[in-house]
């Protein structure tokens, strides 16, 4: 089945342009656009695309933006389909500090871009979230709190030294569930992969793990 995508976006050209990109990963994906997020939400109880992409800021009859919107947007979806795949794509990426909370308790996948950066960036931000990952900007990494699995897997990998299939094995779950608590542990917790392999990936993540008492010998 192909993908599909809803846009909540109230910049039309903007919302097309978004499309345009995501279609980049598979040509004959479906893409639905939508201005309101009170609209989107009614529509997500009737259709769940595999990624939600989310701009925070809407025009109100002010005038002036606001946030309000598209964090309402985000807190019924944390709430009602906590296994939908999310993408933020704002301007103001840290106006979601009030929802650090429920961002790292949300289970499906969930990345935050700015619309600053290189449009490349939104398409790996789309990436990750499809993929059940965790992805945001540094400035928040601190807001988000280990959930008691993660806390779990963390356990199992810094002090049995076991490796993923054996994570899996132990807590009952599939090898690519455990590779996602993986990413999102070291997201949580800042530990830039770009430069290492994963077996220094795993050291660091323990000795950051250590450092912060999550773990204990």
């Amino acid at each position: 089945m192909a993908l599909r995508f809803i846009i909540v976006e109230d910049h039309p050209e903007v919302a097309k342009n978004n499309c345009e990109w995501l279609q980049k990963l598979e040509a004959d994906a479906y893409c639905e656009t939508l201005s309101d997020p009170v609209a989107a939400i009614k529509r997500l109880k009737e259709f769940q695309p595999d990624l939600l992409v989310i701009d925070l800021l809407y025009g109100q009859t002010s005038g002036q933006q606001s946030a309000e919107p598209g964090l309402n947007l985000l807190r019924d979806v944390f709430k009602h389909f906590p296994h939908q795949c999310v993408m933020v794509y704002s301007s103001e990426p840290l106006l979601l500090t009030p929802l650090g909370d429920a961002i790292g308790r949300h289970e499906g996948g969930f990345a935050a871009v700015n619309k600053m950066d290189r449009r490349t960036q939104f398409l790996e931000g789309a990436k990750s979230a499809l993929s059940g990952e965790l992805k945001i900007p540094r400035e928040l990494r601190g807001l988000l709190q280990l959930t008691e699995r993660e806390v779990e897997v963390l356990g199992l990998i810094c002090k049995e030294a076991l490796t993923d299939q054996a994570v899996a094995d132990r807590i009952y779950t599939s090898k690519k569930t455990v590779q996602n608590h993986v990413q999102r542990l070291k997201e949580k917790l800042g530990i830039a992969l770009e430069d290492t392999n994963e077996t220094n990936g795993r050291v660091a993540l323990c000795i950051e793990a250590v450092r912060r008492k999550l773990v204990q010998f």
